[in-house]
């Protein structure tokens, strides 16, 4: 061979491109383990169950490509070697999203790092940290052709200015409601690859709350692919399913799945898991509105690591499932399912409507037990809402009713209706007309107009007892605050002074109040009594209990890693009547704040016994003026003659109830 031709064959040899792997090709022939993040360092190798979602990664023809998963199936690592394949093979602008700021620098150090220090393909394509032209710092990577930047989901700035043709999510569970004031942070990282044609959008997660889970919405969209496994005895293909795992406690050993072909329905034991899997697929199992959106979902069954066999997958859950915390644990990163935590699936709205009593009368009747009111208003744009509750001994609840009045709250017409039901004196069922002892109500939006009708309406005293009361409130943005707040003065005089008279704000600890209600309504039985029993009028209708389950409670961690529980509405929903129920509830609570607990119910009762041989006459008590227009005068509820607390005919009620009580 001549000197030219050798020269030819080297630069050929030099020049030629690299050769274009499926990722699971690439992955078997040049990946590597580090030992920092690794059971073991070394090459790596593509399990079965793992070669379809690397492809997907660098499939042209799919644009997104999303994993619901478990832990245990090695999500972390295909990650890592889609980057690696972009800096190797196919250079290109990455984004690469964690759900805070730690987590990436994190994620910086202990995957990426270790990565370039220890695959060959790799060495010299990003320069050493020690560069001082900053090409390499823990959240920026710049190699020949492309860069790598890490960003936190709680950072807005790390989705401004910048435009990649890939972006990767990782733990999207586990991202904060919204990148600061940005918005949604997947919204954001896709808007910054928008530009690209050949554009991937990766994304992966443990799921969280059912409801709340983004992954799993994201997983829905796709074509919802699942492992199909072959049953070994009779060939029939199936994907592994929670239910489908059977034991007996105690003898883990013996845990199987058993076949779903009810022609064969045999036990397959983890045995045969091996084979099952050489010979699996992955099948979607739903139809995409958009073909080029793929998704997974793999959880530890089809793991290959020791410690999720299908014995020790049963004896895990033997060992948890009679703690809520730790089962919740267990359905999110084992079984790698959003957790229908004991609201949702007590609290639904059907089942919660269909455990509504028939008071027996006409609406909006306080039933027999109920011995004072109390109601709860939120004002929004365009109406008010307020639900009435009467209270019974030990806070058994019944709902009498939720009205709204619609109308500009900067108007006074619609305040005039509110004061008509402020005023209102409550028909009872087997009593005398029981007034509304406290209305609390909300200030977040429209606060002016709010603050001008609740600053005269600090009550009326009929036959001594101070009812019609109306307090302005706010809710605590954080939790685990009390039920209500002392009364902060917010009124000044031109002297910066406090005004004796001025307008009283309350905080009301929402999180808290949910917390009750919901434990209270969890107990909810058809014909249930008692102390702290809500019961609901069937009378109220289906949108309302939708409200009234409009929310969840969801754990989040600071930035400590501490958990912290929040209540948060379902995307969309309408929660009006649950605000109202904590409201009113809230009003309650203020009560107690005005005499001693532990005799509250008895001095109620006594003071709901007639006042025989008394001079003492009840007076319809007046609006007072709305600024900047007066509203009408409050419709009278009884007459000068009549007093609303003489039992009615047939007993003294209330000295029967009191000696029985």
């Amino acid at each position: 061979m001549t000197v030219i031709n050798r020269l030819t064959a080297v630069a050929k040899k030099l020049f030629k491109p690299a050769p274009k792997f499926k990722l699971s090709g690439y992955a078997d022939e040049h990946a590597r383990l580090s030992a920092e993040s690794s059971h073991e360092s070394g090459r790596w190798t593509s399990y079965p169950s793992q070669r379809e979602i690397l492809d997907a990664l660098t499939d042209p023809a799919i644009e997104e490509v999303w994993c619901m998963k478990s832990a245990r199936v090695g999500w972390t690592k295909m990650l890592n070697i889609h980057i690696q394949y972009h800096m190797h093979q196919d250079p290109c602008s990455i984004l690469h999203v964690q759900p805070t700021l730690e987590d990436a620098e994190g994620y910086s150090a202990e995957e990426i790092a270790p990565m370039l220090r220890d695959t060959p393909c790799l060495r010299g394509l990003v320069k050493e940290a020690t560069a001082k032209d900053g090409s390499n710092k823990i959240l920026a990577k710049m190699f020949k052709g492309g860069i790598l930047s890490l960003v936190g989901a709680n950072s807005p700035r790390g989705f401004r200015r910048v435009s990649r043709r890939v972006v990767q999510f990782d733990e999207i569970d586990g991202y904060p409601p919204t990148a600061g004031a940005e918005g949604d942070q997947i919204k954001l990282g896709k808007k910054r690859s928008e530009y690209y044609w050949n554009r991937k959008i990766v994304g992966g997660s443990t799921p969280t709350i059912k409801g709340f889970s983004r992954i799993e919405d994201l997983f829905n969209s796709g074509d919802q692919r699942r492992r199909f496994l072959p049953c070994p005895h009779c060939n029939h293909m199936q994907y592994l399913k929670w239910d489908n795992l059977k034991w007996i406690p105690g003898e883990y050993e013996k845990a199987h799945f058993v076949c779903e072909n009810e022609e064969c329905a045999k036990e397959i034991y983890h045995e045969s898991f091996l084979w099952m899997d050489k010979h699996g697929e992955w099948r979607p199992t739903a139809v995409a509105i958009n073909p080029k959106v793929v998704s997974f979902h793999i959880w530890a069954a089809y793991s290959y690591s020791p410690n999720s066999t299908w014995p020790h997958l049963a004896r895990e859950y033997d060992e948890c499932k009679d703690n809520a915390e730790k089962l919740k644990t267990f359905v999110n990163t084992v079984m790698g399912l959003t957790w229908e935590d004991e609201f949702s699936t007590k609290l639904a709205a059907e089942g919660l409507q269909a455990s509504a009593l028939e008071y027996g009368h006409m609406p909006g009747i306080a039933p027999d037990g109920v011995l004072l009111i109390t109601a709860g208003v939120d004002v929004q744009g365009n109406r008010i809402e307020i639900t009435i509750d009467g209270w019974g001994v030990e806070e058994e609840c019944w709902r009498i009713s939720h009205e709204i009045i619609y109308g500009d709250p900067e108007e006074s017409e619609i305040w005039n209706q509110l004061d008509e039901i402020l005023y209102r004196f409550i028909p009872h069922a087997t009593a005398a007309p029981i007034p509304i002892s406290v209305m609390a109500i909300d200030t977040g939006d429209n606060t002016h107009a709010v603050y001008n009708w609740a600053r005269r309406r600090k009550g009326t005293r009929i036959n001594g007892r101070l009812v019609q009361r109306v307090l302005a409130i706010k809710g605590e943005k954080q939790a685990n605050k009390p039920a209500i707040s002392k009364g902060r003065r917010l009124d000044v005089n031109w002297k910066g002074e406090t005004h004796k008279k001025g307008i009283e704000l309350f905080f009301v600890g929402g999180d808290t109040i949910k917390d009750v209600l919901y434990k209270r309504m969890m107990r909810k039985g058809e014909g249930e009594k008692g102390p702290r029993t809500i019961h609901f009028n069937r009378e109220l209708t289906e949108e309302y209990f939708k409200q009234l389950t409009a929310e969840k409670k969801i754990i989040k961690y600071n930035k400590n890693g501490f958990p912290i529980a929040h209540w948060h509405k379902k995307s969309g929903a309408r929660n009006e009547a649950l605000d109202c129920a904590v409201y009113s509830y809230a009003a309650l609570q203020w009560l107690y704040t005005k005499r001693s607990r532990a005799t509250f119910w008895e001095q109620t009762l006594r003071e709901l016994m007639p006042l025989e041989n008394s001079d003492e006459v009840v007076t319809t008590p007046q609006q007072e003026t709305l600024e900047p227009e007066a509203p009408s005068k409050a419709p009278e509820a009884t007459s000068k003659s009549v007093n609303p607390y003489t039992e009615p005919s047939g007993g003294n009620w209330a000295t029967g109830f009191l000696k029985k009580w």
